[in-house]
């Protein structure tokens, strides 16, 4: 099933607490834009005034996200810039309502139900503003809108018309930033649990797309320490005691970190994944994210059993 997931990215955006003091102090109201991290480790950008867009690639009202393609003051090539509102604080959301309540506009009453419009302070509208620069062909087709058709895979197709194009256009330099996690010359800092092993084990570190602040948004990577395991359809009994360390290890982990049992975690693989390096999803069940749709999202559980079943299932 071609369903490409737009949201798995390698590029991390953040910025520091006193930074974000500072631009909230001198905003007042509305919504803060996070400072950037451009991905070609260019340096901070402060704000979004060089950003030139040209177009929208695609706009999502359900994730309140929209993604454009333009150009960076300065920098050559293109540049892509994915904002998405974050997720609501309920306790910073109580405490900035009761300390000093917002104004309201009335869109429409009727009878009981009453529908406004809400500015709302800084801290209260903050905006998660991913960038990538430079943004080669394969990421404007990557975020790009594209309408979508159910393919049904067959293990002939597999063998000679996806995996050719896996190692030849999918491997090499387009995972490198994966080795640099699992070598800790990047994002070591993020790792959750860890375990060496080279057959069976694995790294756990929060998703890109966590904050790391509500529970209920809960999302983190097991990436395999294994690197001959491009996707599922490369999955053999061979691998089953792998799998299941990742399970078993991965929710512990969720448990000892954030007090998130098995029965509420959603445990998943891609298929197509996003990139071609076996790596498992942990998210919180009341957590919708893009990619956990039917013929998308492969419980782990059930892999397991596939396999156990039948090992060339």
């Amino acid at each position: 099933v071609v369903l490409l997931e737009h949201f798995e990215r390698r590029v991390r955006i953040s910025t520091g607490r006193r930074r974000r003091k500072r631009q909230q102090e001198a905003s007042g109201a509305g919504v803060v834009v996070e400072p950037l991290c451009l991905h070609n480790w260019t340096g901070m950008l402060p704000s979004l005034k060089g950003f030139k867009p040209s177009r929208v690639l695609q706009s999502n009202p359900k994730a309140k996200s929209v993604v454009f393609l333009g150009e960076i003051e300065g920098k050559e090539g293109q540049a892509i810039v994915y904002l998405e509102k974050k997720p609501f604080n309920s306790e910073r959301a109580e405490e900035q309502l009761a300390a000093e309540p917002a104004e309201l506009s009335l869109d429409f009453n009727n009878a009981e139900y009453s529908v406004y419009e809400m500015l709302a302070k800084a801290e209260m509208g903050a905006i998660k503003c991913d960038v990538i620069h430079p943004a080669t062909a394969k990421h404007i087709a990557k975020y790009s809108r594209e309408e979508f058709r159910f393919f049904r895979e067959t293990a002939g197709i597999y063998r000679d018309v996806t995996l050719p194009y896996v190692l030849r256009e999918e491997m090499g330099g387009r995972i490198e930033w994966v080795y640099n996690v699992l070598e800790k010359k990047k994002e070591a800092d993020r790792i959750l649990c860890e375990d060496s092993d080279p057959k069976v084990g694995f790294i756990l570190a929060p998703d890109m797309k966590w904050d790391q602040k509500s529970i209920g948004d809960l999302y983190c990577l097991a990436i395999v320490n294994r690197r001959d395991i491009p996707s599922l359809r490369a999955l053999t009994p061979e691998h089953v005691p792998l799998l299941r360390n990742v399970y078993k290890k991965g929710c512990a982990c969720m448990k000892e970190k954030y007090g998130v049992d098995e029965g509420s975690m959603r445990v998943y693989v891609h298929y197509l994944p996003t990139f071609y390096h076996l790596h498992v999803h942990f998210t919180h069940v009341d957590f919708e994210a893009g990619g956990q749709q039917a013929g998308k999202a492969h419980l782990l559980a059930d892999i397991i059993n596939n396999i156990e079943m039948r090992g060339d299932y």
